[in-house]
């Protein structure tokens, strides 16, 4: 009874504590959302800023029309500050952006068009915002590739150009910039020799995006850096296994591609490499006297397309044979020998036993005793 008792008050004090987090939890989301209600005017204050914000707007491209830029810029960043949620705010924030953007500040400009896609998703300037966006991030890419610069225009840093490509991908993934985004994305990494994120991201977008004109491309691309790698002195043999396997796949799935035709140059060249690397190999077992090891290599060199090698590790196959061969007739000839030795030792301990009734042949004839004396 007792127990059941302790059990019910048990179940009871843990009801109330998850209860009482439970509108813990409420309380923090409802205050949440009234922080960010709280933004919003409410419908009527909505519909009186509209008419004050078009006008401000009007004024705004007069001054452009005009020539005087700068006050209309003023003009635009005082209506999204102040009318953050009407129409003419929307138009405001993507004329900011295009104002930077003349002006070459790439990182303003960019930042400005950020705030338009954010906010004003349903514009009907959005995908000119993202095609701006790839504008820029790519011209700054560029500029970089050129230049080679370590500190890059208008001081962004190359953290910052990855991200920009990265909301590019994040706000329109089935746009025709995504794919661009992550290829440029991709370049940035192999740019900055920073291999595994530059394979990892071209093949990203071949996965995703396997029919795009970039997909072959970046195909070559992952078999290229890896080839890149064992032209630098890689001994990896994954290095050659995976860059053959990419070159195959731009052979096989994109055979018409302008990249077919590297792709089997490459591939011949990686044969060759494996080649090479396959004959070394048994040469350092044979050094170490690991024949057999050593055959196995120089079989799997034979077989590659380099002449030369095939011909070596031929050469070595047979002589080896050879060795092996002579070395193993004298060990057999050693047990014939031994066995006889056993034998010849058998006989003569089983005579050795035997009581021998023969007289010794003695070339000075039988021994003739002395006759005996004579009698007084």
């Amino acid at each position: 009874m007792f127990k059941s008792l302790k059990l019910t008050t048990f179940n009871t004090t843990l009801f109330i504590l998850v209860f009482s987090n439970c509108l813990e939890s409420k309380a923090d989301i409802l205050d949440y959302f009234k922080r960010d209600l709280s933004k919003v005017p409410s419908r009527e204050k909505l519909e009186a800023q509209e008419p004050i914000a078009r006008k401000d707007l009007t004024k705004a491209i007069e001054n452009e029309k005009k020539g005087r830029e700068r006050v209309a810029i003023g003009i635009h960043k005082n209506i999204v500050k102040k009318y953050t949620f009407t129409t003419a705010a929307a138009e405001s924030q993507f004329k900011i952006g295009e104002y930077y953007m003349k002006l070459g500040k790439d990182k303003k400009a960019f930042e400005a068009f950020q705030d338009f896609v954010v906010k004003h998703k349903s514009s009907d300037s959005f995908m000119k915002a993202i095609s701006n966006q790839y504008k820029i991030a790519n011209g700054v890419l560029s500029d970089k590739k050129e230049k080679k610069l370590k500190l890059l225009p208008d001081g962004v840093r190359d953290s910052e150009l990855l991200s920009w490509f990265q909301s590019i991908i994040e706000s329109a993934p089935f746009s025709e910039y995504s794919p661009l985004a992550q290829f440029a994305l991709a370049e940035s990494y192999q740019n900055d020799k920073k291999i595994s994120l530059a394979i990892a991201s071209y093949q990203k977008l071949v996965d995703k995006y396997p029919n795009h004109k970039l997909s072959s491309e970046a195909q070559y691309r992952i078999g290229d850096i890896a080839r890149k790698q064992i032209n630098l002195g890689s001994r990896d043999s994954a290095n050659i296994t995976y860059a053959k396997n990419a070159m195959e796949d731009v052979i096989v799935a994109y055979e018409n591609s302008p990249r077919a035709k590297e792709a089997k140059i490459a591939l011949k060249q990686l044969n060759s490499i494996q080649g090479t690397q396959l004959y070394e190999t048994g040469l350092f077992y044979e050094k170490q006297n690991q024949l057999r090891s050593a055959v196995i290599y120089y079989e799997k060199a034979a077989k590659t397309s380099n002449n030369t090698i095939r011909e070596l590790a031929t050469q070595r196959i047979n002589i080896l044979s050879k060795i092996s061969t002579s070395a193993s007739t004298p060990k057999s000839n050693t047990a014939q020998t031994t066995k006889k030795k056993l034998k010849e030792t058998s006989n003569k301990s089983q005579r050795s036993d035997k009581v021998d009734t023969t007289t010794p042949a003695i070339e000075d004839g039988p021994l003739i005793s002395p006759p005996p004396p004579e009698e007084s």
